[in-house]
């Protein structure tokens, strides 16, 4: 089921799918733990003797309050007589879930009211050992189990509860579509709950109710949020909430004012879910959508540092330096003794799970790195410190991490050809010497030098420019190849010293201009270019960039190379808009925006032909890379103003 709703406050994440139904509830990090797992927590109504979850029988329309995260969702039942009108926040910083709903009456006679919130909490993800008691004190639902803690209560009209054991055929959720709750006092085990809030509601008024969710560790952080909840109000908590958020994007709008609206709203948007994916401690998560476990298992709840990298570098852009400096404090803090990073990791901190193996087939010795993910932190700390001149965190960073990430770039190259020995791709599938990859190695030094220089490090800031300049000759006499006229994908080195080269067209190849390998209007580059778009442009359907030719991830048809995603669409926008070829650069942002689901939240990839948003939905690095574009084509058209001004001054 498609998400349609992100909120966050970068401890508390919660998704919300097409139905209304909260699939995804993260608390005390961004993408961990998730209390829900995937598991509907619904909304059931009663008008009268009339019962109905929210599903297809229901007209539902998506959307935010403007340049915020709080949601504005319209929900309408002809046969129930009623709409809903709801809008969901997180608190801006405590740890609350806040939803006011306004219900209209749209018939000509009074009615009973009552809306019911059903809850299959498995807190820190496990059915096992679960708490759920009504407190009457503060006449609410409390579950718990070990220092997770979550409290559910509402107001505006009477209250109603249940929890209960809960299994395929029994639970709170059969009570609510009863229409009766038992008021069972305490369970345990595996369990649920479902919290009611009933009122009557003359012909055609309407009435305002409240509900939220308190989350803690231990029961005293319950009781705080209570009392604030109390004193406060939730309509004054959700409007202050608002307002932070408008403040928070209005603070940092550099855009240019001929930038149409439609792309403004989507960059305001992308900017919002790329801050609702960011945990506080730094890490910053791939996507929260559970729907990819039927994929494998497993989930995108995690930090690539690549992934990170290109996120940091839009938000430094939009002016966000304080968010992206704990997300480099991060990577310094997980950097190994040997100078390099691992693979992905969960937002605490800790080594996330992998599939790339420790050694070959002959049980030989392998790093399982994805080397660009290294190289790249110092890229886009290069970036951090061309934006906010913050010389300071530059100094830190650079003991901390660019010395030892430079050291071990420079260190892990074959001693003949000087490129970087073999690592596993972008997309985590093969093991090689990629273009690339070599290419952000060889940014990765280049801009470690320009760091050691200003931090004073002279003799090393040497050394890493002749290492970058070493690996950029490699990756023109090795990775170019003069016959076919194109960058090559990878190569491999075989033992008996023979170079076996792939020519799959690959979409990363794009990024050779922006890491300095070659100008964006090379030959080299050009050829290139104009081979990956005859080869991965979707020619029949939606049109859009597949990754690389033959990919299998989620391929709905044998006769595309693969599904188009937004980021390689976006990547080749931002090459025409380098080359000046505006018409092709707006044509491929057009694309995107048709794209968007009706709140604004972008997939990683889409079906060719029915555009339908395939994998996770929304995916951060869509939404960054969106902003990313925009501020370069912002920045064109500053550039532009000034070199009018700058021949009207001088004519």
């Amino acid at each position: 089921m498609k998400k349609e709703i992100v909120l966050s406050n970068g401890n508390m994440f919660i998704n919300f799918d097409s139905f209304m139904n909260m699939r995804d509830f993260y608390f005390p990090y961004v993408g961990m733990f998730n209390h829900l797992n995937g598991e509907a927590s619904g909304i059931g109504v009663w008008v009268d003797d009339k019962f109905s979850w929210i599903d297809n029988r229901w007209d539902i329309k998506f959307g935010y309050e403007k340049k915020t995260l709080v949601s504005n969702v319209i929900l309408k039942n002809q046969e129930l007589g009623i709409e809903l009108i709801i809008n969901d926040a997180i608190h801006k910083y405590s740890n609350m879930f806040l939803r006011k709903i306004r219900v209209k009456n749209l018939t000509d006679k009074d009615i009973k009211f009552r809306i019911y919130f059903y809850h299959p909490f498995k807190l820190n993800e496990t059915e096992i050992g679960n708490t759920a008691y009504f407190n009457p004190k503060l006449k609410g639902i409390l579950h718990y189990k070990v220092n997770t803690y979550l409290f559910i209560s509402g107001s505006g009209g009477e209250i109603d509860y249940t929890v209960s054991k809960k299994n395929h055929i029994s639970g709170s959720w059969k009570e609510i579509e009863e229409g009766k709750l038992k008021r069972t006092k305490i369970v345990q085990g595996e369990i649920d709950s479902a919290f009611g809030l009933i009122k009557d509601i003359k012909a055609n008024q309407e009435e305002t109710l409240y509900y939220y969710i308190l989350a803690g560790y231990r029961y005293d952080d319950i009781k705080k949020l209570k009392q604030k909840v109390d004193k406060e109000t939730p309509e004054h908590l959700l409007e202050e909430t608002i307002l932070f958020w408008r403040s928070w994007v209005q603070e940092k709008d550099r855009l240019h004012p001929a930038i149409s609206m439609d792309i403004k709203s989507l960059y305001y948007r992308s900017l919002l879910i790329t801050r609702a994916h960011i945990d506080n401690r730094g890490a910053i998560i791939a996507a929260n959508d559970t729907s990819i476990y039927k994929f494998n298992k497993d989930h995108y709840s995690y930090l690539w540092p690549r992934d990170g990298s290109f996120v940091a570098i839009a938000l430094d852009n939009a002016g966000y330096f304080h968010i992206t400096e704990n997300f480099f404090k991060f990577c310094a803090d997980k950097i190994t003794e040997d100078g390099y990073l691992l693979h992905k990791y969960s937002p605490d901190g800790s080594v996330g799970s992998s599939w790339h193996p420790w050694s070959d087939e002959e049980e030989n010795f392998q790093l399982p790195i994805q080397e660009d993910e290294t190289a790249l932190v110092i890229y886009a700390l290069y970036n951090h410190y061309k934006v906010s001149k913050n010389i300071e965190f530059i100094d830190f960073m650079y003991n901390k991490y660019v010395r030892p990430a430079a050291e071990f770039m420079i260190s892990y190259r074959d001693e003949k050809t000087k490129l970087p020995l073999e690592s596993y791709d972008l997309w985590e599938e093969k093991r090689g010497i990629f273009t690339y990859t070599a290419s952000t190695v060889y940014a990765g030094l280049n801009t470690a030098s320009f760091l050691a220089n200003i931090t004073g490090n002279k003799e090393e800031s040497i050394r890493y420019k002749k290492a970058a300049e070493e690996v950029r000759e490699a990756i023109l006499k090795y990775l170019y190849d003069e016959k076919e006229g194109l960058f090559v994908r990878m190569l491999k080195i075989n033992k008996d010293g023979s170079i076996y080269k792939d020519f799959t067209a690959e979409s990363s190849l794009l990024l050779i201009p922006k890491f300095g390998i070659v100008p964006v209007d090379d030959y080299r580059f050009l050829n290139t270019l104009k081979y990956i778009e005859e080869k991965l442009w979707i020619k029949e359907g939606i049109g859009g960039l597949a990754r690389y030719e033959g990919d299998y991830y989620h391929r709905v048809s044998e006769n595309v190379a693969g599904n188009p995603w937004v980021i390689t669409t976006l990547w080749l926008a931002d090459v025409y808009l380098e080359l000046g070829e505006y018409n092709k650069t707006f044509e491929l942002i057009n694309w995107v925006l048709k794209r968007k689901s009706e709140s604004g939240l972008l997939a990683e990839q889409y079906d060719p032909f029915t555009g339908e948003p395939l994998s996770v939905n929304p995916l951060t690095w869509s939404h960054s890379t969106f902003c990313y574009v925009v501020q370069n084509l912002s920045k064109k058209l500053y550039q532009m103003d000034l070199e009018e001004n700058f021949v009207r001054i001088n004519v």
